[in-house]
């Protein structure tokens, strides 16, 4: 999905590239994301539970938490942190910059081609 590059960020798609929906899978370099409206951000998380690998796209967005459709564990969508009781690691997020010529992907360390 993703069609342009520039550095330190990959272009997504048209800025109204989610529509009316709150969840988006994407692939971008390869990975599996998710594209999540919480509010006015937009923001890009891995797209499996980092739990048992449920598939977060059946999942929905509460109150800038996204819910896992699988186990009902919630993560925040500021920080990736996973909601008290479990102990799993967060999920992986990654900065979406919303522009007039569209919906870019900051990379940086963890994302696929970039230097930790």
């Amino acid at each position: 999905m993703a069609d342009g590059r520039a550095p330190g960020r990959i272009r997504l798609g048209p800025a109204d590239l989610l529509g009316d929906r709150d969840l988006l899978p994407v692939t971008v370099a390869g990975r599996q994301l998710i594209l999540v409206r919480a509010g006015a951000r937009i923001v890009a998380a891995e797209r499996a539970c980092p739990h048992e690998g449920a598939d977060l796209a059946r999942g929905r967005c509460v109150a800038g938490r996204l819910l896992c459709p699988r186990h009902r564990a919630s993560f925040d969508l500021r920080d990736g942190s996973v909601s008290p009781g479990w102990s799993f690691r967060a999920l992986r997020l990654f900065a979406i910059e919303a522009a007039l010529d569209g919906l870019w992907l900051r990379t940086g360390a963890g994302f696929p081609g970039q230097a930790p």
